[in-house]
């Protein structure tokens, strides 16, 4: 595992993509510290934090969208099989390789609370647990981008894929607002939902019986739960969203909040998305 993560690593600063990924992040930080911190004198860094969860989302699919279909891309991947390491190994080191650049700008920021400290009073228990758990958050979609970037061979596409499914995370919550909050629209939408579900386990296992048989099972279930009793549906997208939503998860940190539940749920999140990656890449090796 360590020879993968170190390969990983260095790959990322033989080329540009780990310098742009820093430098763009740095950038932002800085335009947003100088805005609300220096010119407006506020010692609460959650203000350029909140602002700068847009541009990490859209910058995520610079280091996740190679990191494993770049192997597939250049058949590199069969290689990787072949060698005395198991996938989890692998996988599992691409992943720390990937956190540790993203460790890099957040490690900058950290300077922040401790710089505004000399010019003011600061918290810096509550700043440094914002960044806390602003980095936990963006280990969260670096979990999810290698994920999708298991998912296909090609890079382009898996940026892309990255690209829309991080700024529906981003939007999860006004998205949610916009499905009626009747019975009937959160069926429709788990529906369809459902069928999205489908299509994922297809990418996986190229299987069309096991895929139409989840988005089936699912199709089924929720037809009979809404015949039985279709008020559980009333509201019921919005529920799920402010509960899967992980930018949302930081907001009580924001607020001051050391919210323990968050860190256990970005956990389980970065811990799920690692084995569904594995997993993905275990198909790609039998198949």
């Amino acid at each position: 595992m360590i020879a993968i993560y170190q390969k990983e690593l260095k790959s990322y600063f033989n080329n540009l993509f780990g310098y742009l990924y820093i430098a763009i992040v740095l950038l932002f930080m800085g335009i947003f510290a100088t805005y609300y911190h220096f010119e407006n004198m506020s010692g609460d860094i959650s203000y350029s934090l909140s602002n700068l969860a847009l541009v990490v989302l859209l910058v995520t699919p610079l280091l996740t969208m190679r990191i494993i279909a770049e192997e597939r891309q250049k058949k590199t991947d069969q290689l990787l099989y072949s060698l005395p390491i198991s996938i989890t190994s692998t996988v599992i080191g691409k992943y720390l390789a990937m956190v540790t650049v993203y460790l890099v700008p957040m490690l900058v920021i950290g300077i922040y609370p401790l710089v505004m400290a000399t010019l003011g009073t600061v918290n810096l228990l509550r700043s440094f647990g914002v960044i806390f758990a602003f980095f936990l958050m963006g280990a969260c979609l670096l979990a999810i981008g290698m994920f999708i970037s298991a998912l296909t061979e090609n890079q382009i596409i898996s940026a892309i894929l990255s690209f829309v499914v991080m700024l529906v995370i981003y939007f999860a919550d006004a998205i949610a607002g916009m499905v009626p909050a009747t019975a009937m629209g959160s069926f429709v939408a788990l529906a369809i939902a459902a069928i999205l579900l489908g299509v994922i386990v297809y990418v996986m296992v190229k299987n069309y019986i096991v895929a139409l048989s989840v988005t089936a099972f699912f199709e089924v279930v929720l037809a009979i739960v809404y015949k039985v009793k279709s008020s559980f549906f009333e509201g019921l997208v919005s529920d799920i969203v402010g509960w899967l939503s992980v930018y949302g998860r930081v907001t009580n940190f924001y607020n001051g909040i050391f919210d323990i539940r968050a860190i256990v749920y970005f956990l389980s999140v970065i811990s799920l998305f690692v084995f569904l990656s594995i997993q993905a890449v275990e198909k790609r090796r039998y198949s």
